[in-house]
């Protein structure tokens, strides 16, 4: 007997399904996908007499749908609880205005929108929600920014002045050309050398406004590098008012909270000090809402396993915080891959034992193989600079020197979309900008390969195709 029947129109499949796979995180769901064979008609009918309640979602596809109204009816007549669930500007069916609808104008599948929110606080008011432990939270495979939708796993094409093959400049004016599914700046590059550039930022502005999300890192990873934070002997260095400053102008989709690289104390007073600090950047910044992710470190010294330290941290964090995703650099995951991806998986169980989906993103986390091995793990999101200091062989994921780009040009070139073949073919274009471009189609095929296979219950195959050599075995390990 499933708790929920979810009805719709055949044309709102897509979003559907993104409703089903959130609502079982708490309840049995069934909806038409389910159903294997037998008389569609007697299934539905079947489904709507055994379920406890009914979702009908109301879009201006059903308001044409006779089908639509004799389900409602049916449900009606049941006795079933409903909870319309409008996905547009639409009429729910003549005779069922009366009931109570949750609004939701515009959703594609996002965990954190307020119509979807209020949706599950009305269907636990008549549902017990299934204990969290008792039931594995879904995989969210999309995530909704502020009218843009970005894949899950998905990766972050990152730019920097700190040893990389091509400028930030020149970055952004690739990715409005381009157009990846998602790429960061640095907020220290956009303060340090174009605080007075206005085509860059101008350009960032057009990239904000694309169906690129666009997000921007503390800075400090570059402050760092260069010696140059803010100091009794550095007044002018970078500081955290420099980076509110540049957060507020850009106005990017996401934001990396000011973080401080090495914490001190225990885990209990790193993780107060996390969220402090992260209310304070709130504060005092003009953004979008739901646009300031936390990043976790750790302190140098801690009691028990990396794993432990790391999920308590975040734990505390996230609950407190509540943040659109979390961040934590791959580097402080552990030493080697092994280490790394059993912690990314610990703390994935942890999050999910919280009732609600949360995305992981890593810093710094660039490397192909690495990306497949800690997705398989439970991480969402990856950002490195591998893209623009190496060049990748499309077949295996094996990266290269920069200047080794002749040697894969012309055995891949046909692979390559038009865009980018129209960079790479232009006899007038930088060296850097064509092996870039070559890279960001490369990362674009890895990371659909990835989204593919794991939302269609390939990780095994996954893990086995790509990392032949610890692949069955790390599948082994994390228990997947």
């Amino acid at each position: 007997m499933a708790d929920i029947c979810v009805i719709f129109a055949k044309e709102d499949e897509a979003v559907v399904r993104n409703l089903v796979l959130l609502l079982r995180n708490y309840w049995d769901v069934w909806w038409a996908e389910d159903i294997a064979q037998g008389d569609w008609e007697q299934v539905v009918r079947s489904q709507i007499r055994i379920s406890k309640a009914v979702v009908p979602v109301i879009s201006i596809n059903t308001e044409s749908k006779n089908i639509f109204k004799d389900e409602l009816k049916y449900a009606e007549k049941q006795g079933r609880l409903i909870f319309p669930f409008l996905i547009e500007q639409a009429e729910p069916p003549l005779g069922f205005g009366h009931l109570n609808r949750t609004s939701a104008i515009g959703w594609k599948g996002a965990v954190n929108d307020p119509g979807y929110q209020q949706l599950t606080k009305k269907i636990t008011t008549e549902l017990k929600k299934c204990a969290c432990e008792d039931r594995e939270l879904i995989r969210i495979s999309t995530l909704e920014l502020h009218g843009k939708t970005l894949q899950l796993p998905s990766f972050v094409f990152s730019l920097s002045s700190h040893e990389t093959q091509i400028s930030p400049k020149d970055g952004v004016n690739l990715f409005q050309f381009l157009q990846p599914a998602a790429g960061l700046i640095s907020a220290y590059d956009s303060w340090k050398y174009y605080n007075n550039d206005r085509t860059f930022k101008s350009t960032v502005n057009k990239v904000c406004k694309s169906s690129s999300v666009l997000f921007l890192d503390s800075g400090n990873y570059e402050a760092s590098r260069k010696n140059d934070h803010h100091s009794k002997t550095n007044k002018d260095g970078w500081h955290r008012d420099s980076f509110r400053q540049v957060a507020s102008e850009l106005s990017p989709d996401i934001v990396f909270a000011f973080d401080d690289t090495n914490p001190k104390g225990g885990m209990e007073k790193v993780a107060a000090s996390i969220i402090s600090n992260f209310r304070a950047d709130e504060s005092a910044i003009t953004l979008q809402e739901n646009s300031l992710c936390p990043i976790i470190h750790l302190p140098r010294k801690f009691e028990g396993t990396v794993s432990e330290c790391a999920s308590d941290i975040i734990t505390k964090v996230v609950s407190s915080l509540d943040p659109i995703m979390v961040a934590i650099p791959e580097r402080e995951l552990g030493d080697g891959l092994f280490e790394r991806a059993k912690t990314v998986r610990d703390i994935r169980r942890t999050l999910d034992g919280l009732g609600k989906y949360y995305p992981l993103h890593l810093l710094g986390t660039g490397n192909p193989i690495s990306m497949i091995a800690i997705a398989a793990a439970g991480a969402d999101l990856f950002d490195g600079l591998e893209w623009c200091r190496t060049v990748a062989d499309y077949e295996n994921g094996n990266l290269f020197h920069f200047q080794h780009f002749d040697c894969f040009c012309e055995r891949y070139i046909m692979r390559l979309q038009s865009g980018v073949r129209s960079i790479i073919e232009d006899p007038e274009a930088a060296y850097g900008a064509r092996v870039a471009s070559y890279n960001l189609d490369f990362f674009n095929d890895w990371t659909r390969t990835m989204y593919n296979m794991i939302h269609s219950g390939q990780v095994e195959s996954l893990l086995k195709l790509v990392v032949p050599n610890i692949g069955p075995a790390l599948y082994k390990e994390l228990s997947l």
